[in-house]
């Protein structure tokens, strides 16, 4: 019974760590993460946290990482942010190849 308290503890301990795990999206059947040094898309965005430095994007398909359309975050600089709004249509430049994408360019269509 000790046994079985124990691990189920040590389980309900080690959750909240698993749940806060940074998203690895190159683990994803299909998704390319390495490309070349900006690969374009078209989206709408939902959310800025330029304190976070983060912008989420709803995107339409990016053929250049095989991405089907879909609403992500990408890391941005909190410079760059100040460029667009929510609800803005926008073109943008994503860079791959660390642990999250990087909107390296967010232009206002």
């Amino acid at each position: 019974m000790k046994l079985v308290l124990a691990a189920l503890g040590a389980l309900a301990l080690s959750a909240p760590a698993f749940a806060q795990a940074p998203h690895d999206m190159s683990s994803m059947p299909g998704m390319a993460m390495a490309a070349p040094a900006g690969v374009q898309g078209a989206g709408v965005v939902k959310k800025i946290d330029a304190k976070a430095g983060s912008v989420t994007l709803q995107h339409g398909p990016i053929a250049a990482l095989n991405w089907p359309a879909m609403t992500m975050a990408f890391k941005a600089d909190p410079a760059l942010l100040k460029t667009v709004k929510v609800g803005q249509q926008v073109a943008f430049t994503v860079k791959t190849g660390g642990a999250a994408p990087e909107a390296v360019a967010i232009q206002p269509k």
